[in-house]
């Protein structure tokens, strides 16, 4: 029954007659069960959802690094299809976060001195007592990151449950520790009909793939892909910085258990910029050395572009938001290996596919127009247990560390 009131609650489901009896028929072959690894209730991170057994022990990394976060659920024993429970009542261990620095040299020729965990977002009744009630932070997941040094860390939360975007605001107790349990304050995006001014863009978007701030502002990014009463074009949305400085929940008058810690107080998302059919954001956005946007793009549709190529595009969000094709690509991309990750890190451009290979990305500038390469850097899967299954690095974001 838990899975039954959640759903009725969330507002897809309202709007959608075809969507809510599919849903509902749905939740009782659903089991949101998870192996029993017992509870945990003391300091630091439970030993079972620690999978990177060749990162640093100590948090020792410092100065401009890249912060990832691995959107595979925590529970090895659900073979990360779950997060893995705290106490048994509906609070879980979310997904970890990790520091890179790609420019350090590890004596033994490995990576792992370049890795160190952080820790994991601690999805408890801080994020909201009826989240907790209702079994659904079992699935909760962060889909990318962004951080700017005047309004903090932010993540693209997804709901797989409930199937809700939205925000969240990230509050890492101490960037010298392995072992944090980091905050999480989830606000999402308000529902309604799709074609409902009251309704927030990004709310009925089937895939969002992209979180970034570029000159102080934050951008939402999505995918080509349709659905939803919605066109294949991708769009990348801005954030309004009164929000980031002041967010807030409020009631949502439909919300029929009038959660006070889920929605937000209005639309947020706006139209910053649109692709062509097909087109749309492969999964980060970031700035560029000109100081404009600049993402890596992708294609549901070989009509538009080839599959297997992931491109850099750059954005003038200031004058008309026209997405320009760059020269800087990469081929043969595997499906599901898309560069889902981008950090500007000491100058240089890196990008993170969901399995842990780095690239290196030199772009082309004003006075070399045309020198551009992408190389792969490093690979950080071997540092991992069975990483196959345990990492999906799609989001990353520059940090600095003192």
């Amino acid at each position: 029954m838990i899975g039954v009131i959640r759903l009725i609650k969330k507002m897809k489901v309202t709007f959608n007659s075809l969507v809510s009896s599919v849903a509902l028929a749905a939740v009782g072959c659903v089991n949101l069960s998870v192996d029993d690894t017992g509870d945990f209730l003391g300091e630091g991170i439970p030993a079972e959802v620690k999978t990177c057994a060749g990162c640093l022990e100590e948090q020792e990394l410092s100065g401009e690094l890249m912060l990832l976060v691995n959107t595979r659920l925590s529970n090895p024993g659900s073979n990360h299809t779950a997060n893995f429970p705290i106490d048994g009542e509906g609070s879980f261990v979310g997904p970890a976060l990790y520091l890179y620095d790609p420019l350090r040299v590890c004596d033994d020729g490995t990576s792992g001195c370049r890795l160190a965990p952080l820790g994991n977002l601690w999805l408890d009744e801080n994020i909201g007592a009826l989240s907790v009630g209702d079994g659904s932070l079992e699935r909760f997941t962060v889909r990318d990151l962004a951080w700017d040094s005047g309004r903090g860390l932010w993540g693209l939360s997804f709901d797989a449950l409930n199937d809700e975007w939205g925000l969240a605001a990230l509050q890492v107790p101490d960037w010298r520790s392995t072992d944090n349990h980091v905050v999480v304050d989830r606000y999402t995006f308000l529902p309604g009909p799709v074609d409902d001014t009251s309704t927030d863009d990004c709310y009925w978007r089937q895939s969002l793939t992209g979180l970034g701030f570029v000159d102080g502002e934050l951008f939402v990014g999505a995918s080509g892909k349709p659905g939803n009463g919605l066109d294949a074009k991708g769009a990348v949305f801005s954030i309004p910085a009164s929000f980031i400085d002041e967010p807030r929940h409020c009631v949502f008058a439909n919300d029929r258990t009038l959660d006070p810690s889920y929605y937000v107080c209005e639309p947020l998302c706006e139209t910053a910029a649109n692709f062509g059919d097909w087109l749309g954001i492969a999964g980060d956005i970031t700035e560029s050395v000109d100081g404009e946007l600049v993402a890596m793009v992708s294609s549901e549709d070989e009509a538009a572009m080839p599959e297997d190529h992931n491109v850099l595009f750059t954005i003038d969000v200031g004058a008309g938001g026209e997405p320009v094709q760059t020269n800087v690509r990469v081929e043969g991309i595997l499906a599901g290996r898309d560069i889902e990750g981008l950090a500007r890190i000491d100058g240089v451009l890196y990008g993170v596919d969901p399995r842990g290979l780095i690239y290196a990305i030199i772009e082309p500038t004003a006075e070399a127009p045309t020198t551009w390469s992408v190389s792969v850097h490093d690979n950080l899967a071997p540092l991992f247990v069975d990483a196959d299954e345990s990492i999906r690095l799609r989001g990353a974001t520059r940090v600095v560390v003192d």
